[in-house]
């Protein structure tokens, strides 16, 4: 018997002697029902921030095709004095 194989046998008869359990009965169903909630809230916030990107692509786009921003502007001259 290797010295790993003492190792490991010895770690086995100290955790079979233990009584009390190492976790809660309904520690993985718990952990489940956490994790689940999780993602759906991850899911629900990258929903809404997918949501939200296209509203602002949207809005950007409407804008833009309003003030129409790439022309150039009018020129604006004072207008001519009719008292001369």
């Amino acid at each position: 018997m290797s010295l790993a194989d003492r190792e490991e046998a010895a770690v086995r008869e100290v955790l079979a002697g233990l009584a009390v359990p190492f976790a809660p009965s309904g520690l993985a169903a718990e952990a489940a029902r956490r994790g689940r909630g999780a993602r759906r809230r991850r899911a629900r916030l990258r929903r809404a921030g997918w949501v939200l990107l296209c509203g602002a692509v949207l809005v950007l786009a409407v804008w833009a095709a309003r003030t129409r921003p790439w022309t150039v502007p009018e020129e604006v001259t004072t207008p001519p004095y009719p008292r001369w």
